[in-house]
């Protein structure tokens, strides 16, 4: 099967009915050690781990709280344990969470073995999986304990999406509508007009992540586009302790406030800005519970983005184009978080 892109050197492939053919697609230099949750390993991680020969399953919890140093040692632990050396395989099957933290325990274990992204959410598949960028959280902020760390491959099987519960669905739509407004307003209208083929929204999305991370690798830059939507989102994630809120609805809020930042700083039309706003809101995002408006912008204090005592915020200037501005004041913070809150 021929990669749908590579990203450097990583290949990407995309289509249906993927997950028995991980196997096939990316041969192993030793020892396969397959991670999912406990709630995967029987609908999607036995079949992955059955397309090798010989490969073991090592299981970690779900959910956001579990996206900590402890639950990376956890995997460290079992690697060991089961005799994992330098030339062995991680394959991680699930969804963002899964991803990442056991990514980033393969990314540090031994110094690096060789890693492949398997993504069974929307989520995953359209953002987290692609890029090389893996952590886990710190009671002080997301994702804030980290690397960079490029997988051999990623193999996004788009029918494990045709189960997805219709909120976690959503959650990576939201993503997705990101890259819209950033680079590429075709993609854009396809959620304005509700025309939503969901293998053309995730190859559409999945193009503008990686001709954007092919070309910054490590967020110096071009990269920091990416973010668009995330500071204030972060900061509403920390708020509610990693619960309540999938990730996607935080970013669909956190969109929705730095429009009003940019409204008021000049670079966004207010009726552009109302445009993308009312198509967020199409999609019926969850409603943000009440929060202390400190909380949220102490949260966002610990933005990996910020250098010194600049805070970086990404604006939309129109459908299509964003920008990167690094002089963005606690005022212009706080509006934003008001305008959600």
């Amino acid at each position: 099967m021929t990669p749908f892109l590579h990203i450097h050197h990583t290949p990407v492939y995309v289509g249906r009915d993927l997950l028995d053919r991980v196997g096939s697609l990316v041969k192993p230099r030793g020892r396969v050690f397959v991670i999912t949750s406990d709630a995967l390993r029987t609908r999607f991680g036995n079949r992955v781990a059955a397309s090798f020969e010989g490969a073991e399953l090592i299981t970690i919890a779900e959910g956001e709280s579990n996206k900590t140093l402890d639950t990376a040692n956890d995997v460290i632990t079992q690697l060991l344990e089961r005799g994992a050396k330098r030339d062995s395989m991680a394959v991680v099957v699930g969804g963002g969470m899964i991803g990442d933290t056991a990514g980033f325990a393969a990314s540090i274990f031994l110094r690096g073995i060789d890693l492949v992204h398997v993504p069974t959410t929307l989520l995953a598949q359209v953002d987290s999986s692609i890029g090389g960028k893996l952590a886990v959280n710190h009671p002080k902020g997301k994702n804030l304990i980290g690397s960079f760390y490029p997988p051999r491959a990623i193999v996004s099987d788009l029918s494990a999406l045709d189960t997805l519960p219709p909120r976690e669905r959503l959650s990576g739509l939201y993503e997705a509508l990101k890259g819209g407004v950033i680079a590429d307003p075709a993609l854009f209208e396809l959620f304005e007009r509700g025309e939503l083929d969901l293998d053309e929204v995730v190859r559409r999305a999945i193009r503008v992540k990686a001709e954007i991370v092919t070309a910054d690798e490590r967020e110096a830059d071009l990269r920091r586009l990416l973010n668009y939507g995330h500071t204030i989102a972060h900061g509403i994630e920390a708020a509610l302790h990693y619960e309540g809120i999938t990730h996607g609805e935080a970013v669909a809020w956190g969109m929705i406030a730095a429009n009003a930042i940019a409204v008021d700083r000049g670079l966004l039309e207010r009726d552009e800005a109302a445009r993308i706003d009312q198509t967020i809101l199409k999609y019926d995002p969850m409603p943000l519970p009440k929060l202390d408006r400190t909380e949220v912008f102490a949260a966002t204090e610990h933005d990996k983005k910020n250098t010194g005592t600049s805070r970086v915020m990404v604006f939309p200037r129109r459908v299509g184009e964003c920008v990167v501005v690094s002089d963005v004041t606690e005022w212009e913070v706080l509006r934003g978080i008001d305008a959600v809150l």
